[in-house]
C-alpha cells in the first residue's frame, strides 16, 4: 500500500480491473493473459514494473488506449507531475480518439480532457504560475465533477504546502520520551541531515498497520543521515500506552510524547494520522503528508541528494 487514493479514483480504478479482468475471463476476449492486465492496472507498482508491463502488454497487442489509461492512473494515484505532464501529447491523442468500446474504465473523453487539464494545472504549479494552476483546476472541476475529490485533495495540500513554507518549528522545546526522559528535536537531529516524524496514536488502525513499515524506514535511513522519531498523540496515559507500544513492536529509535497542549497539532494542521512531517536540521518544515505520499521520498531527495529508497 502507498498513498491513501481520494475514493473517485479507487473507484476508477476498481472500475478499470474489473472490466479489463471481466475481459480476461470472457473466452471470447481473453486475447491477453489476465495476470498481464493485473500487471499493467496494478496500484502498488512501481515505475520501473509499470514499464514492464506497459511494454509486455504493446507486445501482447493490448490497445493502446488501455495501455494510455493505466499510465494515466498509476500517475495519478502516486500524484507523480512529471510523469503525468510527460504524457500530455499521449493524452491529447487519446481525447481527441478515444473509443468507448476500448476503454479500461474511464468513461469519456471530457473525462480525459479534464485530466489534461488537471495536468497543466500541476505543470503550472511547479512552475509557480498560480494565476494559470487555478484556471486549469476550474477547467478540470467543469469538465468531470465525478473527480471532484482527487481535484480538492490536490488544492488542499497546495494550500498546506505552501502554509508550512512559511514556518519553522521550535527545535528546542523540551519533549517526553516514553521512558521519561527528556530530550529535544535539536538533540535528535544534531549533525544529521533531516528529522522525520510519525504522528500516531495506539487508537489509530492505519498508524498501528504502519509500524512495521515505520521500522524499516528508520533502519533504512539512520545511515544516510536522517534520523526517524514517533511523536505520540494518544488522550490518556500517553506515556504508559506509548512505552506498551514500544516494546510490544521493538522500538529503538526515539519514542517521543506530544505535549497535552499539542503545539505540534495546531502548527501543523494535523487534522488526520498516520501524518510524517519532515523537517529540516533548523526546523523547516519540508513535507506533511500521509507515510506513503511518494512526494515524501521525492522531499527526502532534495534534502539528500544520494538517498536511496528501499529497493533501489
Amino acid at each position: 500500500m502507498r498513498l491513501t487514493l481520494p475514493s473517485c479514483l479507487f473507484l476508477l480504478l476498481l472500475s478499470s480491473l474489473s472490466h479489463i479482468l471481466a475481459q480476461a475471463n470472457d473466452p471470447q476476449k481473453a486475447e491477453v493473459p489476465r495476470e498481464l492486465m493485473q500487471r499493467l492496472f496494478n496500484p502498488g507498482a512501481t515505475e520501473k514494473e509499470l514499464l514492464e508491463a506497459t511494454k509486455a502488454a504493446n507486445q501482447a497487442g493490448v490497445p493502446r488506449q488501455q495501455i494510455i489509461e493505466a499510465k494515466l492512473i498509476w500517475g495519478l494515484r502516486a500524484q507523480n507531475s512529471a510523469w503525468l505532464i510527460k504524457m500530455l501529447p499521449e493524452l491529447e491523442v487519446l481525447a481527441t480518439n478515444f473509443d468507448a468500446t476500448q476503454s479500461a474504465g474511464i468513461k469519456t473523453a471530457d473525462d480525459i480532457r479534464a485530466f489534461i487539464e488537471y495536468t497543466k494545472a500541476l505543470q503550472a504549479r511547479d512552475q509557480g504560475d498560480q494565476t494559470a494552476f487555478k484556471k486549469h483546476m476550474q477547467e478540470a472541476f467543469w469538465l468531470a465533477p465525478t473527480q471532484a475529490q482527487l481535484f480538492a485533495q490536490t488544492l488542499d495540500k497546495g494550500r498546506r504546502e505552501a502554509k508550512m513554507a512559511s514556518i519553522k518549528i521550535d527545535m528546542q522545546l523540551v519533549l517526553a520520551t516514553s521512558g521519561g526522559e527528556t530530550v529535544t528535536l535539536q538533540d535528535l537531529v544534531a549533525g544529521q541531515k533531516a528529522l522525520l516524524i510519525d504522528f500516531w496514536a495506539s487508537w489509530c488502525g492505519p498508524c498501528m498497520q504502519l509500524m512495521p513499515e515505520l521500522k524499516k524506514k528508520a533502519k533504512h535511513l539512520a545511515p544516510q543521515g536522517v534520523v526517524v522519531v514517533g511523536m505520540n498523540k494518544d488522550d490518556e496515559k500517553a506515556e504508559a500506552v506509548a512505552e506498551k507500544v514500544r516494546n510490544e513492536q521493538g522500538i529503538e529509535f526515539p519514542w517521543l510524547i506530544e505535549p497535552s497542549d499539542r503545539p505540534f497539532t495546531q502548527m501543523l494542521e494535523i487534522d488526520s494520522i498516520p501524518r510524517m512531517i519532515l523537517l529540516s536540521p533548523d526546523g523547516r518544515v519540508l513535507f506533511n503528508g500521509h507515510p506513503q505520499d511518494p512526494a515524501l521520498w521525492a522531499a527526502m531527495k532534495k534534502l539528500v541528494p544520494n538517498l536511496q529508497e528501499p529497493g533501489a
